[in-house]
């Protein structure tokens, strides 16, 4: 570095001003420099006015290398880099050009000895944070410098950091969208199927019906097969009246003081047949003191309905469902246990999604429409209770906990026949 004339320029101020603030730094915090220069009185020039700044402590080293600085500069070994405009046969704009084409980075400060616009220009696109002409430099104008330029690369650094998380946030919604549009497929798809399926022994039973010479007994069992496949209809369409309810906000609850045990025991009623055609043994255990919690009956008995046809649905004949109840001060869990097919690790995180297909079936037609487990995630949360579901894998039966808030009396669970 050259020293100064007889007679000094006036002193040249940093490219932008004002020069931002003192940045604040742990105390005993030693910022490292390195002097990236094949002149080393430049070096001892450059150490002595670093010495010279009051309060500060700088830790300076030295290289005249060209590819010394370039790895340097790309491990990031110091806090700050000033480069010198002349490297022997190469230049620091050359080096700051392949800093940024092997997008690597760092705060630098490039020193010249020519006061030339061109020159300063071509500096800052290539990428340097700040430049300073070597004649008329003082320790204050170089404490300045460098305080700006690690400002200006920090700010960098976490202007940088919050447009990759942005841009991972936004990769992760799109893959959302892209999962819930291939989920919107497979639902219309199994929607068709499910429709479809129940119209054939309708129009069967009808047309036997019609055929039908007498009114006895072959009336009789087409009418009960008519009542089967209209109830399944109207369930499922209730099912998705109450998604575009909750969805849109509409569905509203219809809150009483009730118990714990009679909202079980209405559901046990909806869901008996179907667990009696599954050829399932019960098992339920149930406080004797009532449990009391504010709620909705209907929604609260559809809850549990869900959770035990789910049971039903995918447990093999002679297979056992469990219903356990058990209640503290201020919450109340049901536990719905089953000895079926069980779930894989890999669908459990997306069990309760909207129209998520879990493939739980072994060989049935149709796993449902993925409506079931997402109402009764959404019905639980809006009682202000949680659901959670466990299975030990495929084969190994599946749980689901639902965990509701209670009026406050302590009760203890005991087997209650069924």
């Amino acid at each position: 570095m050259a020293t100064a004339p007889d007679s000094p320029k006036p002193e040249r101020k940093s490219r932008l001003n004002p020069v931002p603030p003192p940045v604040p730094s742990p105390e005993g915090e030693v910022i490292r420099v390195l002097l990236i220069d094949d002149d080393r009185d430049d070096y001892f020039l450059t150490r002595e006015m670093l010495s010279d700044i009051p309060g500060e402590r700088y830790r300076l080293d030295w290289t005249p290398n060209y590819d010394a600085g370039l790895q340097a500069l790309c491990e990031g070994t110091h806090d700050i880099y000033l480069l010198d405009y002349r490297l022997g046969a190469r230049t620091g704009i050359e080096l700051l050009r392949e800093i940024r084409s092997r997008a690597c980075s760092g705060p630098v400060i490039l020193f010249t000895g020519q006061g030339q616009s061109r020159t300063d220009l071509e500096a800052l696109d290539a990428g340097a944070d700040d430049y300073l002409e070597k004649a008329g430099l003082t320790p204050a104008l170089l404490e300045r410098s460098i305080r700006f330029a690690l400002v200006q690369h920090r700010a960098s650094v976490e202007l940088e950091r919050k447009v990759r998380e942005r841009t991972e946030e936004l990769a992760r919604a799109n893959a959302a969208l892209r999962e819930a549009d291939r989920r919107k497929d497979v639902f219309l798809a199994t929607l068709a199927h499910e429709l479809r399926n129940p119209l054939a022994p309708i129009r069967n039973a009808l047309e036997i019906i019609r055929l039908a010479n007498d009114t006895g007994e072959m009336v009789r069992k087409q009418r009960e097969r008519l009542e089967r496949q209209v109830s399944y209809l109207i369930r499922l369409i209730e099912d998705l009246l109450d998604v575009s309810r909750i969805t849109t906000g509409k569905l509203r609850l219809n809150t009483e003081e009730l118990t714990i045990q009679d909202v079980l025991e209405s559901a046990l009623d909806t869901s008996r047949s179907q667990l009696d055609a599954a050829k399932l043994a019960l098992n339920v255990e149930m406080p004797a003191e009532p449990v009391r919690l504010i709620g909705d009956r209907v929604r609260l008995t559809q809850v549990f309905a869900n959770l035990l046809n789910n049971s039903a649905k995918f447990t093999e004949p002679d297979g056992q469902v469990s219903i356990r109840v058990t209640a503290n001060t201020d919450r109340v869990s049901v536990t719905v246990r089953d000895t079926g097919v069980g779930i894989s690790p890999d669908a459990l995180p997306h069990l309760f999604d909207l129209f998520t297909q879990v493939d739980r079936s072994a060989g049935r037609s149709t796993n449902g429409l993925g409506i079931g487990l997402a109402l009764v995630h959404r019905l639980v949360g809006m009682h202000g209770g949680q659901v959670f579901a466990h299975s030990d894998g495929p084969g190994k039966g599946a749980t689901f906990i639902v965990v509701l808030p209670t009026i406050g009396q302590t009760a203890t669970s005991i087997p209650t026949p069924q």
